[in-house]
């Protein structure tokens, strides 16, 4: 009996040494092929942004003109801008102004005029994909404006004899006699093309502010009989290509 008793416990032992390392080798089979196979993690999309093609109507006004005045500038000038927001992407604008300007020059001519303006264009908006209502936008325009002007000189008192005399900075070349003018009433036009960039910033619930640089070119012009226009409405300075600046306030408007 008592020797049966010792046959059952030595194969019992000889079984669990032998069990023991099989087990050992299976999990060490297993942790292996669990490291080779990379575990599979999906990366969430954020969602994409999608605006409806209509987002509503902003009514902007330029300081910038108004403030170049109050600054000692040579221009008055203000603006609105209507403009209708496409699928957060596009914005069609057209923008409507007045400039003016009554001033001389260190020659001693006087130079008058003052009209409306008018522009009509469109801007892209880069950050469109964004949530935020931000705009970084570039565009351009096509402007017009119709115009009358007057170019005078400024008759000096003469130091010597007393009385008036013509202005001795326009002496005439030919003559070397001093020439005054006073035209009135000349008619000019002038078309050009503008390529803008800009921001748009949100400030508070429906308020917006921005700025916008303008490059501009003149594509068509014509002017009066006795001389160039000094200033244009809307262009700034008479010449082939000028920049101009815009700082506005704007209004999104609730439908």
């Amino acid at each position: 009996m008592k020797r049966k008793i010792l046959n059952y416990f030595t194969s019992l032992i000889l079984c669990l040494s032998i069990a023991s390392p099989l087990q050992a080798q299976e999990q060490g089979q297993l942790n292996q092929r669990n490291r080779t196979i990379p575990s599979k993690v999906e990366k969430k999309k954020e969602p994409e942004v999608v605006y409806p093609f209509y987002n509503g109507i902003s009514i902007s006004a330029d300081l910038f003109g108004i403030g170049n005045k109050i600054l000692g500038g040579d221009f008055l000038s203000s603006e609105i801008a209507i403009d209708a927001n496409l699928k957060n992407r596009f914005f069609p604008i057209a923008e409507i102004g007045y400039g003016k300007t009554d001033t001389w020059n260190d020659n001693g001519i006087h130079y008058k005029s003052k009209a409306p303006y008018f522009r009509i264009g469109m801007n892209y908006n880069i950050l469109y994909k964004k949530k935020f209502k931000n705009c970084l936008f570039i565009g351009f325009r096509y402007a017009m404006s119709s115009f009358n002007y007057d170019i005078a000189s400024l008759a000096v008192n003469d130091p010597i004899y007393g009385g008036v005399t013509d202005n001795p900075n326009l002496k005439d070349n030919v003559w070397g006699d001093s020439q005054s003018f006073d035209h009135r009433g000349m008619k000019g036009s002038m078309q050009w093309f503008e390529l803008c960039g800009g921001i748009r910033a949100h400030i508070w619930k429906a308020l917006y502010m921005g700025w916008t640089i303008r490059m501009k070119y003149r594509t068509s012009s014509s002017m009066g009989l006795y001389g160039n226009p000094w200033y244009v409405p809307g262009y700034g300075k008479y010449g082939t290509n000028t920049i101009g600046i815009t700082y506005t306030i704007t209004y999104k408007l609730p439908y």
